[in-house]
């Protein structure tokens, strides 16, 4: 019998892994019960945040050597970012945690619809409301990269961003 997403716990979760671009890719999967979910257009605010936080990324991605900017970069480029932050504790003047987070976020899910042809939306269910970068079509996915983002800092998790395009790319195959 397949659980409700807040009442998982580790045992229900199933390891895999899968090898691509040189790398081994470790995650885990669970069955869950369906949830009913809001798809919700972006507002002009939703635009104007997100535009704002792209804007930082920008900045943050000119630290990178090699040139990287907003118009040349990946999700390693991102998972760079985040490591410098967690790890090296690299001072990236002027911005604080939140900021930092939101940037690379709207990187990320910018870099999804570039990849994937994803769209931005916002879902709202019974767990909160998230920004969503979904896929309709052949193939149905929804990706949050707020919570992505996030979850690589608040988890120190290294790499994960680009292990999410690898997922992706794999599932799409």
């Amino acid at each position: 019998m397949d659980k409700k997403f807040g009442d998982l716990e580790d045992k229900d979760y199933k390891d895999e892994s899968f090898e691509a671009d040189g790398q081994i890719i470790n995650y885990k999967t669970s069955t869950v019960e369906p949830v009913e979910q809001d798809f919700i257009n972006l507002n002009e605010a939703d635009r104007e945040f997100i535009d704002y936080c792209f804007g930082d990324a920008d900045d943050l991605l000119k630290t990178l050597p090699e040139g990287k900017s907003i118009s040349n970069y990946t999700a390693k480029d991102l998972d760079e970012l985040l490591y410098l932050w967690n790890n090296k504790k690299y001072d990236f003047k002027y911005f604080e945690e939140s900021q930092f987070v939101n940037a690379i976020a709207a990187a990320f899910g910018n870099y999804l619809n570039r990849e994937f042809n994803t769209v931005w939306s916002v879902i709202s269910d019974e767990y909160g409301t998230d920004y969503a970068c979904i896929a309709t079509g052949e193939h149905n996915f929804q990706l949050f990269p707020f919570s992505s983002a996030w979850k690589a800092v608040e988890q120190n998790r290294e790499d994960s961003l680009n292990a999410i395009i690898l997922i992706v790319k794999r599932n799409i195959e």
